[in-house]
């Protein structure tokens, strides 16, 4: 008996509560306006609190209007007067490491999807609008070391400034903000001699990290981190491309169910070291590039051309995304759809 007792995995019970808390966790995903268009999501429908999700794309790909469609499902009103205004009415923190975060367009968008469910009563909708916007945080940090001193202090701020609210989504837009400085900072880190170097005091990422996982257990947010498209790497199981991974350490997607550990090319000899966040999914979005031009066309006609084909790319407004998730091999297209007054994803 005392050698079976010894097998048993050990954890407190703060851990236990918190796993408990993160795996029976309300669906995020639910978006009743677009049941009303179209049918229920594929990955909208599966997303839980407490996931992670990456989104990875270069410049311009629509990963803070793809953050907007999120925001917007978290903020905006659950059910008011018997009507579905497909939100969740929680509160939403942002983390604005790029400046590009835009809370005026983000009203409205929302303004917009309010009007539709109130096409009579556009003061309410303002009202509503104004209402949800109050639950709606963004802090613009200017290190990464700044940045996780915040998240380690956002259960405080949480508990001190919005008691009333839980925090049902915490984004950082991007990830890669601060990534050619704190890399120049490591260089010189590293040419420092050190008795014994501790790579995740030198690296601030981890820190980082360390701090969205304390998080994701002890308040089980919906967690979204965008990413900068760097260099595109060939899939060797058939023609789609991916984006690599330029920031280390960080969570990348596996189609092994062990996806939390560091890879072994990353590790040298050493064992592989568990991740301090899981990621569920993994977005990669891709802009809608222009045909090439023929050979024989001429620089004016070029030039117009472009302009006549931009023009078109934005009236149309669609930009394309494969979604993967941990432990499966399947890839899911999605189309998401930017028009002046609203945003949404369309599964193709």
């Amino acid at each position: 008996m005392a050698s079976l007792l010894k097998e048993i995995p050990r954890e407190s019970l703060q851990n236990l509560l918190s796993c408990i808390r993160v795996a029976h966790a309300l669906p995020f995903g639910h978006d009743a306006s677009a049941e009303r268009d179209a049918p229920a999501p594929l990955l909208l429908s599966s997303l839980s609190r407490g996931d992670v999700i990456e989104v990875q794309g270069p410049a311009s790909s629509g990963k803070t209007h793809l953050l907007y469609h999120f925001v917007l499902l978290c903020i905006a009103p659950s059910t008011q007067m018997s009507i579905d205004f497909g939100g969740n009415g929680l509160a939403a923190v942002i983390y604005d490491t790029d400046a590009s975060f835009d809370v005026a367009r983000l009203h409205q968008l929302l303004l917009t999807r309010l009007s539709l469910a109130l096409p009579h009563n556009i003061e309410m909708a303002r009202r509503l609008a104004e209402e949800s916007l109050h639950r709606l945080h963004v802090f613009r940090p200017t290190s990464l070391l700044q940045l996780a001193t915040s998240l380690l202090h956002l259960p405080s701020y949480h508990k001190a400034s919005i008691p009333e609210h839980e925090i049902g989504l915490l984004a950082v837009d991007s990830m890669s903000a601060f990534y050619w400085t704190d890399r120049f900072i490591m260089e010189q880190m590293r040419n420092v001699p050190q008795r014994e170097p501790d790579p995740s005091s030198v690296n601030p990422l981890h820190h980082v990290l360390t701090a969205l996982g304390r998080l994701r257990l002890s308040h089980a947010p919906f967690i979204i981190l965008t990413n900068w498209g760097l260099n595109l790497a060939s899939r060797s199981s058939g023609p789609v491309t991916f984006y690599m991974q330029h920031l280390h350490p960080f969570p990348v997607h596996s189609e092994n169910r062990d996806a939390n550990a560091l890879p072994s090319s990353m590790t040298g000899d050493l064992p592989p070291t568990p991740m301090p966040l899981p990621l569920t999914h993994h977005i990669t979005l891709f802009p809608v590039s222009t045909p090439p031009f023929a050979p024989e066309i001429s620089l004016r006609d070029a030039v117009q051309q472009e302009v006549e084909y931009r023009r078109s790319m934005v009236q149309k407004g669609e930009i394309t995304g494969l979604v993967r998730t941990t432990g499966e091999q399947e890839i899911t297209r999605l189309t998401l759809c930017i028009t002046p007054e609203n945003v949404h994803i369309r599964y193709l």
